[in-house]
C-alpha cells in the first residue's frame, strides 16, 4: 500500500485495564469518521484485536462497505528503551515509561517496528485503513520519519482521530496529517 490511513480508536468506556468496549460517545465518534472517509479509495481495514479497536473498526467497515480484518500487528503496545538505551528518552519521561504495564511494553519499539515495516512494505497502489491505539500511531509516525526513539511521545493522538501517510515517489514516507479531528466538530 502506498498510503495509510491510521486510526486510534475511538473513545473507550473504561479503562484500558478491563479491554472495554466504546462509550456511547466513542460509538458516535466511529459513525462521524465513517462518514467523512465514505467515498475515500480505501483498499484494505484492518484492526488490532482489543476490543475498542474491534468495535471502532466494525463501524467504520459498516459505514463506508469494506470488510475488517483483525491483526496482531496493530495491537496495542509502548515503545520502552532497554536497560542500555534509557538515555535515548528525555529524563522526564522516565517514570511514565517505567510505569508501562508489563504486557504493552515493547523493548526499543522492536515488535512495532517489524510490524511498520511488514504494513508498508508494499509500495504498491493502495490505501490501507488501519485502527489501532495512540502510542502505536505515533510510533508508526516516527518510524515513517526516521525520528529519535522519543518522538512518539510529542505525538498527541486524539480518539477516533486520522492520520494519513503517503509514501512519495522516492520511496520516503510523508505525513499529510496527524491526529485530525475535524469529523468530530460537531460531536
Amino acid at each position: 500500500m502506498d498510503r495509510i490511513l491510521l486510526v486510534r480508536h475511538a473513545q473507550a468506556a473504561a479503562h484500558d485495564d478491563a479491554d472495554p468496549a466504546l462509550s456511547e460517545v466513542g460509538a458516535r465518534q466511529a459513525q462521524a469518521l465513517a462518514a467523512r472517509l465514505r467515498g475515500e479509495d480505501i483498499d484494505e481495514l484492518r484492526h488490532g484485536p482489543r476490543r475498542r479497536a474491534r468495535e471502532s473498526a466494525e463501524i467504520l467497515a459498516q459505514g463506508i462497505g469494506l470488510d475488517s480484518r483483525p491483526t496482531s500487528l496493530l495491537e496495542d503496545r509502548t515503545p520502552r528503551p532497554s536497560a542500555d538505551r534509557w538515555g535515548d528518552y528525555p529524563r522526564h519521561r522516565w517514570e511514565r515509561l517505567q510505569q508501562t504495564p508489563v504486557q504493552e511494553r515493547d523493548e526499543d519499539a522492536a515488535a512495532l517496528g517489524r510490524a511498520w515495516e511488514e504494513l508498508s512494505a508494499s509500495g504498491e497502489p493502495g490505501t490501507l485503513l488501519a485502527v489501532t491505539h495512540a502510542f502505536v500511531v505515533g510510533a508508526f509516525v516516527s518510524a515513517a520519519l526516521g525520528a529519535p526513539p522519543a518522538a512518539w511521545m510529542q505525538l498527541p493522538v486524539a480518539a477516533a482521530s486520522l492520520t494519513e501517510l503517503r509514501i512519495r515517489p522516492t520511496g520516503e514516507w510523508s505525513v499529510l496529517a496527524v491526529s485530525d479531528v475535524g469529523h468530530l466538530v460537531d460531536l
